[in-house]
């Protein structure tokens, strides 16, 4: 799968902190969840890195081909971490990756990655808070093993994810591309196995203004498995 360099993907400054999120599906068969392998890791501590690098050693420069949208809408529910929003297609704006409009509102899609429902791993990102109000992934960062992530298809499947890692990453050494392309820490998603990643601000606050506003220096990353 193509992606892009992770340093063109999320730019976020908090209280109108940039992040992305969202889902839609086909109505068609999709493959059943494979059996679950061994959980890969639950790390909430920042990664520590000597010398930050400029970019990822396995991120390609090319710009993915988006996959078709079928127009079908749905909600992301995760009773555990405060989420119940609907979800809004994103894709690319400005050769970067975009993020949801509707800041407290909804989670983000990247419909040009893989889709929920279809044996990949599907990519999701909200924000954490939006004008100084609390966004859809204010809890993301709480997550547990087992604690489960529900997609909701307006008319269709639903599907039920269960979360088995959670990690935060330096902002500037968090591999993208990796991510988007099911890797954690080395280990590559096992085939037959179904995934949706969540993506969301976190961690070390940087205040930049004088009204309060600023950035997070760190990205709290939940990665889930397909289990129905």
């Amino acid at each position: 799968m193509k992606v892009l360099p992770y340093m063109a993907i999320f730019t976020f400054v908090a209280g109108l902190s940039l992040l992305v999120v969202g889902y839609a599906f086909s109505s068609g068969d999709s493959p059943a969840p494979a059996t679950p392998v061994p959980i890969l890791g639950f790390d909430i501590r920042a990664t520590e890195t000597a010398t930050p690098t400029a970019s990822p050693t396995n991120a390609p420069t090319a710009t993915p081909t988006p996959l078709p949208f079928d127009g079908t809408v749905a909600k992301m529910i995760a009773p555990a971490l405060g989420i119940d929003h609907p979800i809004e297609e994103i894709g690319i704006t400005n050769n970067q990756l975009d993020t949801p409009k509707d800041g407290v509102g909804k989670v983000g899609w990247y419909h040009i990655y893989e889709k929920p429902g279809w044996g990949g791993n599907a990519v999701f990102s909200a924000h954490v808070n939006y004008n100084f109000k609390q966004g859809p992934f204010a809890n993301l960062y709480k997550a547990k093993e087992k604690d489960q992530v529900t997609i909701q298809m307006l008319d269709g499947p639903t599907y039920v994810y269960e979360v088995f890692y959670l990690k935060r990453y330096d902002v500037n050494t968090i591999p993208m591309g990796d991510l988007i392309d099911g890797v954690l820490d080395g280990v590559r998603r096992p085939d037959g196995e179904e995934w949706i990643t969540l993506i969301t601000c976190g961690g070390r606050f940087q205040q930049t203004q004088e009204n309060g506003l600023g950035e997070y220096l760190d990205r709290d990353v939940v990665v889930a498995r397909r289990i129905q």
